[in-house]
């Protein structure tokens, strides 16, 4: 991507790099993390208008559609949890979305606007919601309540203003003046736009969002919009609104000032009014966390039966959060999990995960959270947007964001209808993110694992540079401004797995920071190596025999790996033909079919294979992804091996491999550097390869496990 395309000004270079085509939908859309009950279209005027309802539950609650300048994605942090109480509704306006773009100016008035919203709810048969208006389309929603009041049961008013008429000849220039530069000057329009929307710190993931969404309508379309509703003043019909009211505004709003959102709560009888202190123009996107749940009690939903139980009669409780992507994380925690149940025998761990995870953690007799069926799934997100052996980690986190505000919000419910006394997370950075930014919702003592720390870019890319360095100061300020959002933070490995680079320009160096914000508990293992020590016991109990040379390939718990395994098929005729006694095993993990994998003679694949430590144990070679956790399974039985890191992926290829690089285990190979041919005579080479690892050591679950008790028990600060 070029940054400069397009002619995007500085400031918006760096957060969006080069505008799509126009026209262009957000993808997905409108979400990723859920598809709608029912949708369709609905013809009026001429113009086919698209809709969705999520959710198939609860009272009606209906975003009245925004301006053409953004689409239905804007509330993808807001509809995923709503939807699980409410039947929501969202459309696109005329211009935009899914719907038709008609080129007359008369198809974007605001009173053609209100007729496309009552005939989308008369086609779905809507007698009654809970209507919530953000921005402009607050001119719409208290005219609907001023002049339907049955159909409007509670008024949620965002960002709104009740009057955009231009005052005076010099303010009606500015708005022709304003009209003429967004046709002319689109790019520096847009940023404009966005930047004024969202003046809070660390927006560039919103703004980005903001532009992308922008590129769903065109130049032409959005003046004509802005030109429609112009000059209307609903005033009079905001005094008329009898129904409940609440406005959320917030108080650094450089769009709609908030004096605006002060006059609608005055003129609206019996209106209450939520101020968001330092908040901009769109806190369902910014605050996510504070609107679902401000939204969610004021619409009164159907309350859950709920059960109170006396403090002392409480048995102790934690909920472990596991991170899904992939097996590794939820191995070495259910470890650590192990070890916390020696030092605390009464002690009774709920887990929160999704698949692959959830899964191994059911085979392992261990129970799962109810609430977690209602979890994104992580690994199908990395899996969309992952290449050939190719995934941007970074940019991968990054668009995570709708998954993030889903989880929370189902994680916030566990936390604050039920008891417990310790959460543990590890590297679950949704809860950590929204903990620090709704420091109120902390309930009990929280705990933080992770086996990297800091975002890093894979080139030199000034735009990916700019963006990681932002990530890592919205940490960085997180942590320093609330330490006692984290009650223990873990690093699982040691001072010197730590990369001696900066956070970013003007940031700090990552292990100075990191050994002054986290104590170390060393790699915890899923297991104690001298039990696999006896090969031959490991090869008779899964039945390998002792006179065949055992491969064994493996890419962890999602998708991702299918171009590497695909790729080790196609060289095994020619490692089988140099060693008549090869056996290859492919592990295809729980996401992948077996039919994606030619048939060989001595080539097996295999879609799940529980504990696969074991049969790693007993290889003679193993052919992996460059994920920490199986490398270092393999370091600690001293198998041999090779990696192979996904290109762009900053953790696989700074943070793993400088791990592996202390334990004089770094194997990693280019898989765009090797053929099948190429692969298969490098594969053989290393399985005689001499072994110089560095013991791995066996106490580190023990000791997460103690940090963890610890806090628990409110015991001092004990690091290292």
């Amino acid at each position: 991507m070029n940054p400069a395309a397009n002619g995007l000004p500085e400031r918006i270079r760096l957060v969006v790099g080069a505008l799509p085509p126009p026209g262009t939908l957000p993808e997905p859309y409108p979400f990723e993390t859920l598809t709608p009950q029912q949708e369709g279209y609905v013809e009026t005027g001429g113009v086919k208008l698209w809709y969705g309802v999520f959710g198939e539950v609860g009272p009606w609650l209906c975003f009245a559609p925004l301006n053409q300048i953004a689409t239905a994605s804007s509330f993808k942090a807001n509809v995923p949890y709503l939807s699980t109480q409410f039947r929501v509704l969202v459309m696109d306006l005329p211009g935009t979305g899914k719907s038709d773009r008609p080129t007359s100016p008369r198809a974007y008035r605001l009173d053609q606007y209100l007729s496309h919203f009552c005939a989308v709810l008369d086609h779905l048969g809507v007698d009654e919601t809970t209507l919530i208006a953000v921005s402009f389309n607050t001119l719409l929603a208290l005219r609907f309540a001023a002049e339907q009041p049955q159909r409007v049961t509670r008024l949620v008013i965002v960002g709104g203003f009740a009057d955009s008429t231009a005052n005076g000849a010099a303010a009606q220039e500015a708005v022709a003046k304003s009209l003429g530069q967004m046709r002319s000057e689109w790019p520096k329009h847009l940023d404009r736009f966005w930047s004024s929307l969202f003046t809070e710190p660390h927006s560039t993931k919103a703004i980005e969002d903001g532009v992308h969404f922008s590129c769903a309508s065109t130049d032409d379309v959005v003046a004509m919009t802005r030109a429609g509703w112009i000059g209307h003043d609903v005033r009079e019909l905001a005094a008329r609104v009898r129904c409940p009211t609440l406005v959320i505004h917030g108080d650094g709003d450089q769009r709609v000032p908030y004096a605006k959102g002060r006059e609608i709560a005055d003129l609206v009888p019996g209106a209450t009014m939520l101020t968001i202190g330092g908040g901009g123009h769109l806190p369902m996107v910014r605050d996510p966390v504070a609107f679902n749940r401000a939204v969610r009690d004021f619409a009164q939903p159907p309350r859950l039966d709920r059960q109170w139980i006396r403090g002392m009669a409480r048995k102790p409780r934690a909920l472990f959060i596991s991170s899904p992507i992939g097996l590794g994380h939820v191995q070495r925690d259910l470890a650590i999990a192990r070890e916390m149940r020696k030092l605390r025998p009464e002690l009774e761990i709920d887990w929160f995960t999704a698949d692959p995870a959830a899964r191994y953690l059911v085979n392992e007799g261990e129970r799962l959270h109810p609430m977690a069926s209602r979890l994104a799934n992580e690994s199908r997100h990395f899996e969309s947007v992952a290449g050939e052996h190719d995934l941007h980690a970074f940019f991968a986190l990054r668009t995570m964001d709708e998954i993030m505000a889903r989880n929370f919000m189902v994680f916030a419910d566990v936390v604050e209808s039920e008891s417990y006394d310790i959460v543990v997370g590890d590297e679950a950075w949704d809860v950590d993110y929204f903990y620090h930014e709704n420091p109120e919702l902390k309930r009990q003592p929280f705990v933080f694992l992770t086996d990297f720390v800091g975002c890093l870019p894979m080139s030199d890319d000034e735009r990916e540079q700019h963006l990681c360095a932002d990530r890592n100061a919205d940490d960085i300020e997180h942590v320093a401004r609330y330490p006692w959002i984290r009650d223990r933070s873990i690093f699982v490995g040691n001072p010197e797995d730590l990369p001696d680079q900066t956070f970013g320009a003007g940031l700090p160096n990552i292990a100075d920071w990191t050994q002054k914000n986290f104590c170390f508990s060393g790699y915890a293992l899923p297991f104690d190596p001298a039990t696999l020590a006896d090969t031959e016991r490991l090869r008779a109990k899964h039945s390998y025999r002792l006179d065949e040379k055992l491969v064994i390939a493996s890419i962890g718990g999602t998708a991702v790996g299918r171009p590497l395994l695909q790729r080790i098929a196609a060289a095994f005729p020619r490692m089988k033909k140099q060693l008549p006694e090869l056996r290859m095993i492919l592990v295809a993990g729980p996401r992948l079919a077996a039919e994606a994998f030619p048939e060989h003679e001595g080539l097996e694949v295999r879609p799940y294979v529980h504990n696969l430590f074991e049969h790693l144990a007993c290889s003679d070679l193993a052919l992996v992804q460059g994920g920490l956790s199986t490398c270092m399974e393999l370091v600690a039985t001293r198998r041999r091996f090779l990696s192979f890191p996904l290109e762009r992926h900053f953790e696989q290829c700074i943070h793993v491999r400088n791990r592996l690089h202390n334990y004089c285990a770094d194997c990693s190979v280019r898989f765009a550097e090797l053929g099948p041919n190429e692969l298969a005579d490098r594969a053989l080479a290393a399985m005689h390869a001499a072994i110089a690892y560095r013991p791995v050591e066996t106490d580190g679950a023990l000791r997460a496990a103690q940090h963890i008790v610890n806090v628990l028990e409110n015991r001092q600060w004990a690091a290292g």
